[in-house]
């Protein structure tokens, strides 16, 4: 009994010693392998982790702002959320996605495709797009639901507080925040900054954890200020666009311009589209009508004509021409008016517009010096203020016929910025200074090429202030209280393939105030239907310009010029009105 016992208790210690020698040897296999790995695995563990964890991350710059002239935003970058999915994950998990597809109110079935896409390249590719652009509020509700490899992108989304006043000039970004018009595809490179990259530390559902290093800084893009005052832009837009829709026209444009700086206020187009809207995108709008269509300007040319006779020195304003009483016939075609004016003085044939005046005093002078004052006033030639901006037309003619409609507008094409620029001669004493876009320092004048001498200049002025008088073919360009003066033009629409039968372009270019010329506008509007109101420039374009100076004497604080007895202010308050320094911009 005793002996079992004996043999009981060392059957026990031997399986005791033999369990503890078995756990001594696993701890001393584990002990050498912790070793191991300390030694020559460190590395190579490190580096997997890392892949798992680390992530090089692309840091979107915020793309610049774009400011009018008194710092109201034309255009900006507000922040979004993009959802995308690492397809390893995000594709077998096809029960999940229930809840999110309602959220972000998409179809199973495109979702189905761009998996099939990855699976077929065995996930070389995970990386997709699952919806662009949300809010992020949304999108911190669909990083709740939690789906199995759905991911948030921050990202930046474009948007124009005026909408539609500026659509055709500072144009639009597409999805990735490139330009693709107008002034943000011109000053791109600027406005889109440069991408930073850092490298952070993400746990395994893809959250941020921390920041580990930053490997190249994020630069935003840089604001750019523009000339154009977004106020104007906004009343000028409404009323361009009610004299296309009351006229029944294709379109029209309309550029205002600060003579003294040579900076452009105004820039509108009809119709018009609205950026913030890409449904509404049609191609055949986004063109800015103001640089890109030309068309021959018609009897707007006519002050230059006579102010290139004045230079001569053959003539005066008070010099006669016989414009006789039946239409001016001559080889190749004749030339005629709207009714006999019998003999005009040089400055009636401006008043009344005379195509007849014009073509007999172009022939009493050299063409050569006509032609060369068109091109000194920019003629033929980019403005380059403004992108996307066509040329002009400005051809040297050898048939007489073809040289003498020159001198009333034909035969020669032009923008409206062109023809902007231009009027800015007489309201900047003679000389053609250069325009520009961009906000420019205050006080800050140009140097200029002079044109026409400051005394030729100013009795044109009083030409074109005769012109928006009662006697004028402008009357419905006047303002109230002020004195303006300018020009109107009508002439046959040409499509390219000839003059269209019924067709027209009216015209009218205009500046204020006439005691102190600063402000130029050019009205253009493109095929009115004659039978919805008419089709003259005085008529259909006149009362656009009319509108907007009106609106921009009283915004700019302009003291008025043209003051009658009627009026109710005190004669004293408008001597004070007239000690201050209003209409400085």
């Amino acid at each position: 009994m005793r002996r079992q016992r004996e043999q009981h208790i060392q059957r026990t210690l031997f399986r005791q010693r033999l369990l503890l020698g078995l756990v001594c040897a696993g701890f001393a296999v584990l002990a050498v392998k912790l070793v191991s790995i300390q030694l020559y695995g460190h590395d190579r563990l490190v580096a997997e982790a890392n892949a798992r964890h680390i992530r090089s991350v692309i840091q979107q710059p915020v793309r610049g702002p774009i400011y009018d002239r008194n710092e109201r935003l034309l255009a900006v970058s507000t922040p979004v959320d993009t959802v995308w999915a690492e397809a390893r994950s995000f594709c077998p998990a096809t029960q999940q996605w229930g809840d999110m597809l309602r959220l972000l109110k998409l179809d199973k079935s495109g979702l189905n495709k761009a998996c099939a896409k990855r699976q077929a390249g065995n996930y070389k590719n995970s990386f997709m797009y699952v919806k662009r652009q949300i809010s992020p509020l949304l999108g911190e509700r669909v990083k709740a639901l939690e789906v199995p490899g759905i991911r948030l992108q921050r990202e930046y989304k474009r948007f124009y507080p005026p909408g539609p006043a500026v659509g055709h000039l500072i144009g639009f970004t597409d999805i990735d925040g490139n330009g693709q018009e107008g002034i943000e595809k011109a000053y791109n490179q600027g406005l889109q900054g440069v991408k930073g990259r850092q490298i952070v530390h993400r746990d395994s559902k893809g959250r941020f954890v921390e920041f580990v290093e930053q490997v190249e800084a994020v630069e935003n893009g840089a604001p750019l200020r523009l000339s154009i005052d977004s106020r104007l832009q906004y009343l000028a837009s409404g009323y361009l666009e009610q004299a296309v829709r009351k006229h029944k026209a294709r379109g029209g444009s309309a550029v205002m311009v600060y003579a003294p700086t040579g900076e452009i206020l105004v820039m509108v187009d009809s119709p018009q589209f609205n950026p913030n809207d890409r449904r509404t995108y049609d191609p055949d709008h986004f063109r800015n009508r103001a640089v890109t269509d030309v068309q021959e300007p018609g009897s707007t040319i006519k002050p230059f004509t006579i102010a290139t006779a004045i230079e001569s020195g053959q003539f005066t304003a008070e010099s006669t021409i016989d414009t006789g009483e039946v239409p001016f016939r001559v080889p190749g075609g004749r030339i005629s008016d709207t009714h006999p004016n019998g003999v005009l003085s040089l400055e009636n044939i401006v008043v009344k517009s005379s195509n007849i005046g014009a073509a007999k005093l172009l022939m009493e002078m050299p063409y050569e010096g006509f032609y060369a004052t068109l091109d000194k006033a920019g003629f033929g030639q980019k403005v380059n203020a403004v992108p996307a901006e066509v040329r002009g037309v400005l051809p040297k003619r050898t048939r007489l016929i073809d040289r003498l409609t020159q001198s009333y507008g034909y035969g020669l094409n032009a923008t409206p910025l062109q023809i902007a620029r231009a009027y800015t001669v007489f309201a900047n004493k003679g000389q053609l200074k250069p325009l520009t876009i961009t906000r420019q320092a205050q006080n800050h004048e140009p140097e200029g090429r002079r044109v026409f001498s400051e005394q030729t200049t100013a009795q044109v002025l009083k030409m074109l202030e005769r012109v928006a008088s009662p006697e004028g073919t402008a009357r419905r360009a006047r303002v109230e209280r002020y004195r303006v003066g300018g020009k109107t033009g009508t002439s046959r629409r040409n499509s390219g393939n000839g003059y269209e039968q019924g067709h027209y372009v009216s015209w009218f270019v205009g500046m204020a105030p006439m005691s102190d010329p600063r402000f130029v506008m050019a009205v253009m509007v493109d095929d009115p239907d004659p039978e919805a109101g008419g089709y003259y420039g005085g008529t259909i374009a006149g009362p656009v310009f009319s509108k907007t100076m009106r609106d921009t004497m009283r915004l700019y604080n302009v003291t008025p010029d043209n003051l009658d007895v009627n009026d109710s202010e005190p004669k004293k308050v408008v001597l004070a009105r007239k000690a201050e320094s209003g209409g400085q911009i």
